[in-house]
C-alpha cells in the first residue's frame, strides 16, 4: 500500500463533507492505494487527459480508494471518481444529462484501462464512476455495465434510437454493427482488439462533440430526460407545462428554425483521418 494525495501531479480531493459537499472542489486528502493499481490509474489519467481537449485538470475529487469493506475497495484496488475540475470547466458525474459528450469521452478512455466501470445508469452510481481491475478489459454481452455504456454511446454519441436497459439484444447488436461499419472497425465487438479500437475512436468523437455549442433543442432533450426521471406524482404537471411551451405557435416556429444535430459524419471523418 502507498499513501498519495495526487495522481500524475493532479491533486486528489475529497468532497463528501458538510463543509466540503459533493460537487465542490473539496479538500486535498491522503488516500491509501495498492501500488500496482496506482500504476494503472496513472496510465489511465495520462491517456484521458492527453486526449481531452480541456487538458490536464486542476483537481479530481474522489469518494474513496481504500475503504475498510469487502470487495476491491478493501484491497485498495478500486477508485470512485466524483468530479473533474479544469480552470474554466467542471464535470460533475451526477450532471451526466447535461454533459453527455464530455462524460462519455472520459468514460471511453477509462474503459481502455479498467475491466469494471460502473457509470451513471448503473444502479447506485449516478454520482460517481467506480473503476477497478477485477476483470480483464473486454466486451462481454452479458455484462450489464458494459452494455449500458455501449447503449449510451450508441444513443448519445452516434444518434441511434436504442433503448438503454443494459440488455444486449437484436436492436443493440444491429446498431452496433452499423456504427462499427461507419468507423471501419471489424466485428464482433467481443473481440478485444475491435473493442479497444471502438473505445479509442468513440472517446475522440465524444470529446470533439463536447467542444461544439449546445443547441436549444438539445437543452429541451435534456429537460425531457430530467422530467422522465421525476416521481410519477410530479411528472404529469411538469410534462404538460413543457408541452404547452413547445406547442406554442411562436415557440414552435423558433424551434423549427434551429439546426438540431451536430455534423456527426464530419466529426467522425476528422477523427478517422487524424
Amino acid at each position: 500500500m502507498k499513501s498519495i494525495n495526487a495522481i500524475n501531479n493532479i491533486p486528489l480531493h475529497y468532497a463528501r463533507l458538510v463543509n466540503h459537499p459533493y460537487g465542490t472542489r473539496g479538500e486535498q486528502r491522503q488516500f491509501s492505494i495498492d501500488s500496482n493499481f496506482l500504476e494503472v490509474l496513472k496510465n489511465a489519467f495520462d491517456e484521458v487527459f492527453s486526449s481531452c481537449p480541456l487538458g490536464i485538470p486542476e483537481v479530481v475529487t474522489t469518494a474513496g480508494i481504500f475503504v475498510n469493506k469487502p470487495g476491491q475497495h478493501g484491497h485498495g484496488t478500486a477508485f470512485d471518481l466524483d468530479a473533474i475540475f479544469w480552470t474554466n470547466e467542471t464535470l460533475v458525474t451526477k450532471n451526466f444529462i447535461h454533459q453527455k459528450e464530455l462524460y462519455l469521452g472520459v468514460e471511453s478512455f477509462l474503459r481502455k484501462h479498467f475491466g469494471i466501470v460502473l457509470n451513471y445508469n448503473y444502479p447506485n452510481h449516478q454520482d460517481h464512476w467506480h473503476v477497478d481491475t477485477s476483470v480483464p478489459v473486454d466486451y462481454n454481452e452479458a455484462s450489464k455495465s458494459e452494455t449500458l455504456y455501449l447503449q449510451m454511446v450508441l444513443k448519445h454519441i452516434y444518434g441511434k434510437p436504442v433503448i438503454i436497459d443494459g440488455l444486449s439484444g437484436p436492436q443493440t447488436r444491429g446498431h452496433t454493427k452499423d456504427v462499427f461499419d461507419r468507423l471501419n472497425i471489424n466485428t464482433p465487438i467481443t473481440t478485444k482488439a475491435n473493442y479497444l479500437k471502438f473505445l479509442d475512436i468513440t472517446g475522440k468523437v465524444a470529446f470533439k462533440l463536447s467542444e461544439e455549442n449546445i443547441t436549444p433543442l438539445q437543452l429541451l432533450e435534456n429537460l425531457e430526460t430530467v422530467i422522465d426521471q421525476l416521481p410519477a406524482a410530479n411528472k404529469h404537471d411538469v410534462r404538460e407545462a413543457l408541452n404547452s411551451f413547445v406547442d406554442n405557435d411562436e415557440t414552435s416556429t423558433w424551434l423549427n428554425g434551429i439546426t438540431h444535430h451536430h455534423d456527426l459524419d464530419s466529426v467522425i471523418d476528422h477523427v478517422l483521418a487524424s
